[in-house]
């Protein structure tokens, strides 16, 4: 009853259907896989993988690629107090606080510390390729690049050990010496540095300086009490050391297109492809140094080359991938 009623619909119609011109192109369905092994070089490093051409409409590829290891110089100003960006004053407290500090311990401290910056950037990928176009050589791309979150690593020179050692020294002598003049009940042992007790007028050179730090950059969310921007002055971990790492998402969406050929018209297993995409790795990438300050998004007027590299790095919410391979095909 229902074929009788779709006949007779059908042939009401003001025009003829075509079973052929109705049919699904049958390629689609065709499963007819190669396999093929990669070599590339990108903007995400150097990689090998595999990819598949499923058939006509699409192809999948799987890769690892890597950065090679380089390094990237930075530097600190070691300063004394909190009284903004390094200039001749607070070199001059700097200096100053130095030689005490090396008449008391034997230390002669250096006022700047170089760190090594280094990318930590791998990343596992699954690829799907589509080829809408006739020729079957320009394509579509959607996938993932999947690997850590920290993608760099920053963190002070050995060469630099024995000043970073000397400012955490000069601190504790700081906070005693504060004690002194601020807790002055709290134990019996402030103001006591090795068994030793400094003299008066140390004590008043040392308050009046302050702590020693290194100058990176002003807070974008404090202010002191005449309204202007505190300054952060990063200070030396628990294993004097200073560090910072770049985060991003570990997931990171990927869309991009691209094209492929021969490379030798007569070796149909040789080819080569081109890709331009984007990778989404979740907005812009955050730093973090070892007391948990974020710099990028949480500080402004960042001196020096580390503050060049947050200018690079602060519009670049997105990462592009320009990505060139060669493969070979094992079997199809």
């Amino acid at each position: 009853m229902a074929a009788a009623l779709f006949l007779n619909s059908a042939a009401a119609l003001p025009f003829k259907l075509d079973p052929e011109k109705l049919s699904v192109n049958p390629e689609l369905y065709t499963f007819n896989p190669d396999l093929k092994v990669t070599f590339e070089t990108a903007t995400t490093g150097i990689g090998i993988g595999l990819e598949s051409r499923l058939n006509s409409y699409f192809g999948i590829r799987t890769a690892f690629d890597w950065v090679p290891h380089f390094e990237f110089p930075m530097q600190f100003t070691i300063q004394v107090g909190k009284n903004g960006k390094p200039d001749s004053e607070s070199r001059s407290r700097f200096n100053r606080m130095a030689g005490y500090l090396e008449d008391m311990t034997g230390f002669k401290i250096d006022q700047y510390v170089d760190m090594i910056g280094e990318p930590n950037f791998y990343n596992f990928k699954l690829l799907v390729d589509v080829y809408p176009f006739r020729n079957k050589k320009w394509y579509f791309t959607a996938g993932f690049y999947a690997g850590p979150s920290v993608i760099g690593r920053a963190y002070n020179r050995t060469e630099d050990m024995t000043t970073l050692l000397c400012v955490t020294m000069y601190n504790n002598i700081y906070d005693k010496v504060y004690d002194i003049e601020y807790n002055p009940y709290e134990t019996e042992l402030d103001g006591v540095f090795m068994g030793m007790e400094l003299p008066p007028q140390i004590n008043e050179k040392i308050l009046d300086s302050g702590r020693m730090g290194m100058y990176v950059g002003e807070y974008n969310d404090r202010t002191d009490l005449d309204g202007k921007p505190v300054p952060y002055i990063m200070e030396p971990d628990q294993d004097n050391m200073v560090k910072a790492e770049m985060k991003v998402n570990s997931f990171r969406p990927y869309l991009g297109a691209g094209y492929n050929g021969l490379i030798d018209k007569r070796n149909d297993r040789l080819k080569f492809a081109v890709d331009c995409g984007l990778l989404f790795w979740g907005g812009t990438p955050k730093v973090y140094t070892h007391d948990g300050t974020e710099i990028v998004s949480g500080l402004d007027n960042i001196i020096g080359q580390v503050g060049k590299y947050v200018d690079l790095v602060k519009p670049m919410k997105v990462f592009p991938i320009i990505n060139v391979s060669v493969s070979y095909t094992l079997f199809k």
